[in-house]
């Protein structure tokens, strides 16, 4: 019987548990001698949540159970598997027994073999869904409770000039000098590209790297630097040190405005400022779209858009040009935006109305009977050498040929493999949008965007999402 070990463990699990890598597979390895059942392979992840299924042994494990090549699957606990109810029971059901696999865990003392084993992995599912349900209100609660105090949340991405330590932002004094250089700059009238070259020119660097005029323009409208922090939509009163006085800030603010370079991007590729840039394709003729403003005035107060817009219809870049004639509609960046989130919301509600990229699987499959037909070849000669009816030099000689042909289907198969996610998994991370949305910054709001969406193609009013999951 070959039974597949699998364990995980987040950072933090290990630090207050104690259920290390190593403490998992010595007692599952000790479990499996005790039950006589041969060890088919240990699939670790270290440093994955819990909280979904894109871990890179997991996947593995799935392929491998699909290949057949797993009788039975032993975990150390069951949350070790997933902390989500749906995840939990997708794998038990449609993975491990849908391919005829059963599925054990040591902690809890039952498999899926018995009627009672198979009722109690919901049961507990239920709870594990319910602690990380439980930890996720506990980190918004203390994101909210942080904000009031005017504290910043923290987080991989703080704001240049400002370190985090202990809990609060401080003054980062080289960073610091840099923002007051670039605000005064910029109240004098010098533009943006000018003062990033002369910031380069300087040998003048922030905790990311050179200067950016896309990075300098965004320092315009971060309210930080004058002693706020942004929750959600608002600007609160932090507690941290202003680096730049509200006359100036408001100043630049105010040049911003007239200029429009708070939300001015990059045209080359489309995809600065914007949730959306990069992912915009013409049905009529196959150019990118791009974010634009225009503005206009009524009775003497000017009224300013921003819309997406093909690049041949702007007719302003003629290498961007696929055709002259191109008529094709614009769109409202906000319309546009608000249509596309919808869809994602839509996913995480009903996945069942979305057709997901077909999986080019039949290569795939006839590969990976073949190499089960080596195994299987391996397994006879071992056979054949074990009765003594072959000798050690032609053994050798035929596990190598065997070893080479093995070696290169799996090259092979890993180069057919659809690399792109899961419906599953996708689901699973649009229905985290809603709350990516209120929370997150504009990196990670569209770093989730254009995980789910390979492209989005306009024809007239038509939207067509191009899912990047099979």
């Amino acid at each position: 019987m070959n039974v597949a070990l699998y364990c995980r463990v987040s950072t933090q699990e290990q630090a207050i548990n104690g259920h290390s890598i190593d403490e998992q597979l010595a007692r599952m390895r000790d479990y499996c001698k005790a039950m006589k059942w041969s060890v088919f392979h240990e699939y670790i992840d270290a440093g994955f949540t819990g909280s979904n299924t894109n871990r890179p042994s997991l996947q593995q494990l799935v392929r491998d159970t699909e290949s057949h090549r797993i009788d039975k699957v032993l975990i150390y606990k069951l949350d070790r598997l997933s902390r989500s109810q749906r995840d939990t029971l997708w794998l038990i059901e449609d993975v491990f027994l849908a391919n005829e696999t059963d599925f054990v865990s040591m902690s809890e003392n039952f498999d899926t073999s018995t009627p009672f084993g198979r009722a109690m992995i919901g049961i507990l599912a239920v709870f594990a869904q319910l602690e990380r349900e439980q930890i996720k209100e506990r980190m918004m609660m203390g994101m909210e409770a942080r904000a009031k105090q005017g504290k910043h949340k923290g987080g991989r991405y703080n704001p240049i000039g400002y370190d985090y330590v202990n809990g609060e932002l401080i003054v980062n004094e080289f960073e610091a000098m840099q923002i007051k250089m670039i605000f005064e700059k910029y109240a004098s009238g010098l533009s943006p590209r000018t003062i990033v070259k002369q910031m380069n020119d300087a040998g003048l660097y922030h905790k990311t790297g050179k200067w950016q005029v896309d990075t300098l323009r965004r320092l315009f409208r971060c309210q930080t630097y004058i002693g706020k922090l942004k929750h959600r939509d608002e600007w609160l009163q932090g507690i941290h040190e202003p680096i730049i006085d509200e006359e100036l800030f408001n100043q630049c603010a105010e040049i911003a405005d007239r200029r429009g370079e708070a939300h001015k991007h990059d045209r080359r590729d489309g995809n600065l400022g914007s949730y959306l840039g990069g992912l915009l394709i013409c049905g009529h003729c196959g150019a990118k779209y791009y974010r634009c403003n225009t503005q206009s005035k009524q009775k003497n107060k000017t009224y300013r858009y921003t819309y997406y817009r093909c690049e041949s219809v702007s007719k302003k870049n003629k290498s961007k040009i696929k055709d002259p004639n191109c008529n094709n509609k614009s769109w409202r960046m906000n319309d546009l935006d608000s249509a596309i989130f919808d869809e994602i919301k839509k996913l995480a509600l009903d996945p069942t109305c979305f057709e997901a990229e077909p999986a080019k699987t039949n290569d795939l499959e006839l590969i990976n009977k073949k190499i089960n037909q080596l195994d299987d070849q391996m397994s006879k000669l071992m056979d054949l050498y074990s009765i003594g009816n072959m000798p050690v030099k032609m053994l050798q000689e035929k596990i190598k040929d065997i070893d080479e042909q093995k070696t290169e289907l799996m090259n092979e198969a890993e180069s057919l493999k659809d690399t792109r996610m899961t419906k599953h998994d996708a689901v699973a991370m649009a229905q985290s949008f809603s709350d990516v949305l209120d929370n997150g910054s504009f990196e990670e709001i569209r770093a989730l965007i254009t995980a789910l969406i390979d492209k989005i193609i306009l024809d007239g009013d038509d939207i067509t999402i191009q899912w990047n999951f099979s």
